[in-house]
């Protein structure tokens, strides 16, 4: 579809630190099932824009990758939601921070969300966390 062409958009944010993943069962009544969601900081990187590419898989599974800012390298991506707009599903992520001592320092942090739906999946956008 041309559509899910335009779908690629881009933001700004920065994040650094840790590798964080984990896994989350936030099922909404016929949306998608939040599979898994991956998250790496490097206080080495922390410039540029918040951006991200959604890539439909096929099988209704739809991948979600990303690059944003954190204020500090202890800072993972959550999923908050999945809610569903006019135009398709927004995945609503935040920031998550670990607990244990952490420099402050900005860092880059990239992402991976992986969605899948019981059916075709629908346009699918992100509503990026607010980092530094």
């Amino acid at each position: 579809m041309n559509r899910r062409n335009a779908l690629k958009a881009t933001g700004a944010s920065l994040l650094a630190g840790t590798a964080l993943t984990t896994s989350a069962t936030a099922d909404t009544s016929d949306g998608p099932t939040v599979v898994s969601v991956e998250s790496n900081t490097d206080s080495s990187s922390a410039d540029g824009n918040d951006e991200y590419t959604v890539e439909y898989l096929g099988d209704g599974v739809v991948e979600i990758t990303g690059y944003t800012v954190a204020p500090t390298p202890c800072h993972g991506i959550a999923v908050d939601g999945v809610y569903r707009s006019k135009y398709g599903d927004v995945v609503d992520l935040s920031l998550e921070a670990s607990s244990g001592v952490c420099m402050t320092v900005l860092a880059g942090l990239t992402y991976t969300v992986r969605l899948e739906y019981a059916t075709e999946a629908r346009d699918v956008f992100v509503s990026v966390p607010d980092g530094a």
